[in-house]
């Protein structure tokens, strides 16, 4: 049955309905494509916000927008500050940085009516509204910025374009919203991922100690700042076998950490002498498990340890030497009364009887040897109760020289060179010049001894800057020491010398404690020693009086 002529127009009507719908369908579809498109086109939350918000004027038509993002909430108060805007004055921009809204407004777009139109006169900002009176303008577009259901901003937008948005197209606008707010959400997700990971590589190179990361094929795949500076730039490190850089050798030596840690999958802590510096270190190797449970990496470092052993070391002294003081003490008050009856009886005996030569003789070898028992249990009193030092300012280089002066005929006799070294640079500084005299000719004099007949004998003084610091070096070119007495020589009462109590170098330590100093040997293979005495320059200064509470 063929359709009547009244059917026909009305069947027209239905497909251009249908096609016009269809073709505002797609619009809609471009412009979304549009924004997806440019939202996506940069990870960077600054790029993604004004890419957005050109891209909706652009394909709305509007003339001017501003995004709000949410930075903080109050109570009931959400504060947004401006992130990105278009069609603004730098003026106008200044005058609408800030934006504070009402917790129950905000509530409002979480839902899909939260798509607002309103009039400018209800904008809080005096600048905007006249201005948006100026051009005409009497209708503005809020649309929130959605991820999951929570407000991440808001978007203004001024509804003049050639094609006005009506409310009926609040759906599609809250689609654009969600759109934004996905975008945005994951740009901030972005760059929280980029602060962080800035944020560890900062604190990575920030660790004053060589860390290593090792794959299980003992790979080098990262290393921070120091490991740079001590082995090498990161270009000669990074895929190198672990071995060839710790220990410049093909093979891992025995006791590894990283190879323990490697086998055993277990954290590894050791304590010994570095392989190739020297020195005392402290080793940590650190498993890293994949989600399978398998060994993928290790992390390793490596920490310098020696100035801290040495430390311990010097406070154990410390400890000691008050507990062998405290009994020297009571010794030599023991020694010294019946000492002194000897003494005095053997001179009344020498004077009122008549005596040989060779009794003579016996008495004045007798007295002599007391009077050295005196001088001994003297130094013993002297290591027991030293007296307190007179801080006053001084100049080490003069010390140096008059202990040189002292020591001269002596040094003559025994045919050994002496070389002054003292750097002009050395401060004026607070010491006890008589106490750091006793403390250097203490060492001049071992320095003799050590080298008998002939040698050279070198005093030098240097400044040293990081840490600040006087350094005074004596060097001699005799035997050395034995590796066996070197942790001994500073314990009172230990001497190689037939004549000798073993004082000297306690007394000098515990001088220079009192001073905030300290003393150290270099023993290195082979012939000669050197005796190093630091003086910290931090809170000792000539307006100091007295250095020993700055430390």
């Amino acid at each position: 049955m063929n359709p009547s002529r009244n059917d026909r127009p009305a069947k027209s009507r239905d497909s251009k309905g249908l096609k016009g719908k269809t073709l505002h369908q797609h619009h809609e579809l471009q412009i979304l494509f549009d924004i997806s498109s440019a939202v996506h086109s940069s990870p960077r939350l600054e790029d993604v916000l004004l890419l957005a918000l050109r891209a909706i004027l652009r394909t709305l038509q509007f003339k001017m927008g501003a995004i709000y993002l949410v930075t903080e909430t109050v109570g009931s108060r959400w504060f947004l500050s401006l992130a990105a805007n278009h069609g603004f004055s730098a003026e106008l921009v200044n005058s609408i940085q800030m934006l504070t809204l009402a917790s129950r407004q905000m509530e409002k777009y979480r839902h899909k009516a939260g798509v607002t139109w309103f009039h400018p006169k209800k904008l809080v900002f005096d600048d905007l509204r006249r201005r948006m009176e100026e051009d005409n303008i009497h209708e503005i577009i809020c649309i929130p910025l959605t991820a999951q259901r929570n407000v991440l901003g808001l978007l203004y937008v001024t509804n003049d374009g050639q094609i006005q948005i009506r409310p009926d197209r609040s759906e599609f606008l809250t689609t654009i919203g969600q759109q934004i707010g996905v975008a945005i959400e994951n740009a901030q997700l972005f760059e929280s991922v980029q602060r962080a990971k800035t944020e560890i590589e900062i604190s990575f190179d920030a660790i004053q100690h060589a860390i290593f990361i090792i794959d299980n094929r003992w790979r080098i795949l990262r290393v921070n700042q120091n490991s740079r500076m001590v082995y090498g730039a990161a270009g000669d490190l990074i895929g190198r076998i672990y071995p060839e850089v710790l220990y410049a050798q093909p093979q891992p030596v025995p006791s590894c950490p990283v190879q323990e840690c490697l086998t055993g999958a277990r954290p590894v802590q050791r304590e010994g002498p570095h392989h190739r510096w020297g020195g005392v270190y402290s080793y940590h190797a650190f498993p890293v498990m994949n989600r399978l449970g398998q060994l993928e990496r290790v992390v390793y470092y490596e920490k310098d340890v020696t100035e801290a052993r040495k430390l311990e070391q010097r406070l154990q002294q410390t400890e000691r030497l008050k507990a062998l003081g405290t009994l020297a003490a009571g010794i030599a008050h023991e020694i010294r009364n019946p000492l002194a009856t000897i003494n005095f009886n053997a001179q009344m005996l020498h004077r009122e009887l008549s005596l040989s030569s060779a009794q003579t003789q016996m008495f004045s070898d007798m007295l002599l040897e007391v009077k050295k028992i005196d001088h001994i249990v003297q130094q013993v009193l002297s290591f027991a109760r030293p007296r307190q030092p007179q801080f006053l300012p001084n100049q080490l280089n003069d010390v140096v020289r008059y202990c040189h002066d002292l020591a001269k005929v002596h040094m003559r006799k025994a045919s050994i060179e002496v070389v002054l070294d003292l750097s002009e640079e050395i401060p004026t500084f607070i010491l006890d010049f008589n106490q750091i005299s006793q403390v250097i000719m203490n060492l001049i004099i071992n320095a003799i001894d050590a080298m008998g007949d002939g040698g050279r004998l070198t005093l030098s003084t240097r400044l040293q800057q990081d840490p600040s610091a006087v350094l005074l070096l004596v060097s001699d070119t005799g035997p050395g020491i034995l590796s066996a007495d070197e942790s001994r020589i500073f314990d009172p009462f230990f001497t190689r010398k037939p004549d000798g109590t073993g004082l000297g170098l306690s007394i000098s330590r515990q001088i220079l404690d009192r001073h905030g100093a300290f003393i150290e040997v270099n023993n290195a293979p082979g012939p000669g020693c050197t005796f190093q005495v630091t003086f910290p320059l931090r809170g000792n200064t000539e307006t100091d009086p007295n250095p020993s509470k700055s430390e």
